[in-house]
């Protein structure tokens, strides 16, 4: 398993510049980035080439949540940039694209299995032709779209039947842990267990319920919620309510899982420090484990 660092926070309200970003994988020994596509970041166009220069690359191109086609009436312009990611992630020698593919909650599951396959097509075909794989990420009701709770990647045992009726090897599965609990689900061992045989990628964050009698008022702390779970609050890995011991211990021996990548989503000002901690955690956890490159 190869370790990375995602390459936004908090849907880019903070952006590192990626001369940051490589500095930054420099001096924890991270020698990888997921490439959120922002095309509108300065310097985008020139990412692959300034990471390179601190002997950092691209490994996955994350489409962000702008764009999901599951919701937009029309799914052409999710089907563009999608594409549009998988021909970025082949120019850069990258093989997963990270994309979420949103719900609505009028469609029933035998809808949204026939439905997201049928919209899905032309990406997938893409994807065939250019050795990429299409990785969906388990994921929460962020926007209070999904009451009913029927958003194929928000229940483990939903996602995976959903994966095993799509039938398609070029399409796995981005195991998130942060985001499982914040849906109010058991990470590990329930989630991943039910979970492994589809994941090839993982988010490495973890997360706290919210107090501000602990953490202080909502104004100073970047917050996640879920409507029907609660609030949290994103914290490095390991100072959180994810077990993470025996998660990576699992993930670590699961030899389908080829990039671990931490995703931080906090204050610009704490996320430095949450890296510094996420990563030495992670590596005495595992004991340099001949897993983790």
């Amino acid at each position: 398993m190869e370790l990375a660092f995602c390459a936004d926070s908090s849907w880019n309200r903070w952006h590192p510049s990626y001369e940051q970003l490589g500095e930054r994988c420099k001096r924890l020994g991270v020698s990888a980035v997921e490439l959120a596509f922002y095309p509108g970041n300065k310097d985008f166009d020139r990412a692959a080439e300034i990471l390179d220069s601190y002997g950092v690359r691209i490994v996955s191109v994350n489409a962000t949540a702008k764009l999901r086609i599951n919701v937009l009436e029309d799914p052409a312009p999710a089907q563009k940039q999608l594409i549009e990611c998988i021909r970025l992630a082949d120019a850069n020698e990258a093989k997963f694209v990270i994309m979420y593919p949103g719900t609505r909650s009028h469609w029933n599951f035998v809808d949204q299995i026939n439905n997201f396959r049928r919209r899905m097509d032309p990406v997938f075909e893409e994807a065939v032709d250019k050795g990429v794989t299409i990785l969906l990420e388990n994921h929460f009701d962020l926007r209070g779209e999904d009451p009913l709770h029927r958003d194929v990647v928000r229940d483990p045992d939903r996602t995976a039947i959903f994966l095993s009726a799509m039938d398609c090897p070029n399409l796995r599965l981005n195991f998130d842990a942060g985001n499982v609990y914040i849906a109010g689900i058991e990470p590990w061992p329930y989630a991943y267990r039910i979970l492994k045989d589809f994941i090839v990628y993982a988010h490495f964050k973890d997360m706290a319920i919210f107090s501000e009698e602990l953490h202080g008022s909502k104004e100073s702390n970047e917050l996640l919620s879920d409507p029907s779970a609660g609030i949290f609050i994103p914290v490095a890995v390991g100072d959180g309510g994810i077990n993470y011991t025996g998660l990576l211990r699992e993930i670590s021996a699961n030899p389908n899982i080829k990039v671990g990548a931490f995703e931080d989503h906090t204050s610009a000002e704490r996320a430095e420090g949450y890296y510094d901690r996420g990563v030495k955690y992670l590596r005495e956890t595992l004991q340099f484990s001949n897993g983790l490159n």
